[in-house]
């Protein structure tokens, strides 16, 4: 374009660039601070590119707070306006695209925007983060060879650049897909070098550590071995920060319950229902509310079972769906209904 950036522009073209950066290692507090300062300075700046950036980047923020109306809404503006985009515009567009519709659990379509995405990517050192999201899409859409193919990728990037908070994230991501195909020690193996991956000491660090507490618990649950899943899921339950609670506290619930140790599954039962309500969160009082009858309340489990999962097909949480009517299927196997029990067995697989 033959365009010469001001000393503003240029000062802004780098805030938007820290901006990013710390999004990407959810740096929250700094990424707020950022934010603010960019809102001020805005009115300043005259290059349109930039400002674009600008707008881009302010919907990348917005997903990382999980703040997915406003995310929406602004992405429906930016859309209306129709600009013509530069190449590293085009590619914010498409992968921040897909990222909100990875995070409304819209797998498939998110996937579509990635590969798309992948069209305009130019910079080695943002492939880290890249082809990470490429690879966890994947996943999603229960495809573990490119997902693995994309997270080792992705890997080798985060080495090259020292990026420990990515490297450790591809550690965990492809801890999850040996777990997904029953590859438990490989499994294993890799979620403990996610924990030694990380160096740092701050709160994006922890929050990933609890993470790979809560998976470390899974890989224990998955086998039957519940009484080290508790140990790990109490670990990530009790850590500061934890992003993933009442994920973790559900799975700790269950966890307790298999164990019979009553009293204290009860205690976070009702920790879990009751912090599920305050969030609004009906995904997790469906959940909890299920746990109840499957281990106390054991006389209406059918009746609440088959309507959480039909709450859960209302709303399209495939994931949800196939847990629980796997589960619902090998109980009518058990009692003999085989009716019901291929029923829950073909909505599995929908």
């Amino acid at each position: 374009m033959g365009l010469v950036l001001s000393i503003t522009d240029k000062d802004f073209s780098e805030l938007l660039q820290d901006f990013y950066d710390v999004m990407k290692q959810e740096k929250r507090e700094e990424a707020a601070m950022l934010a603010d300062i960019i809102d001020t300075m805005k009115k300043d700046i005259g290059l349109e590119e930039v400002l674009i950036k600008a707008d881009l980047l302010t919907i990348r923020y917005q997903v990382m707070l999980g703040e997915l109306r406003p995310a929406g809404y602004l992405l429906e503006e930016f859309e209306a306006r129709g600009h013509v985009l530069s190449q590293q515009n085009e590619y914010f567009y498409k992968y921040f695209k897909g990222q909100v519709l990875f995070k409304k659990k819209r797998w498939k379509e998110a996937l579509r925007y990635y590969e798309q995405a992948e069209l305009y990517i130019t910079e080695d050192e943002e492939k880290a983060d890249f082809y990470y999201k490429l690879s966890h899409a994947y996943y999603r859409t229960g495809i573990p060879a490119l997902s693995v193919l994309n997270a080792n990728k992705a890997l080798r990037y985060a080495a090259s650049y020292k990026q420990q908070y990515h490297l450790a994230k591809c550690k965990l991501l492809l801890g999850l897909n040996h777990l997904e195909i029953r590859n438990f020690e490989q499994a294993e193996f890799l979620l403990y070098e996610a924990l030694d991956s990380q160096h740092n000491i701050d709160e994006t660090s922890l929050d990933l550590a609890s993470m790979v507490h809560h998976n470390l618990g899974l890989l224990h649950f998955v086998q039957r071995k519940f009484e080290k899943a508790v140990d790990y899921f109490d670990q990530a339950v009790h850590a500061t920060p934890c992003s993933h609670y009442l994920k973790s506290l559900y799975y700790l619930t269950e966890s307790l319950f298999r164990v019979n140790h009553h009293s204290e599954a009860m205690k976070y039962y009702y920790i879990g229902l009751t912090k599920s309500k305050e969030k609004k969160d009906m995904v997790y009082q469906w959940a909890f509310a299920m746990l109840h009858k499957q281990f106390v309340d054991c006389d209406n489990f059918e009746a609440v079972w088959a309507e959480g999962i039909a709450y859960y097909k209302a709303i399209d949480d495939s994931d949800s769906v196939h847990y629980y009517s796997l589960r619902m299927a090998d109980y009518y196997t058990l009692k003999g209904e085989e009716e019901k029990a291929n029923y829950y067995y073909r909505l599995a697989v929908l």
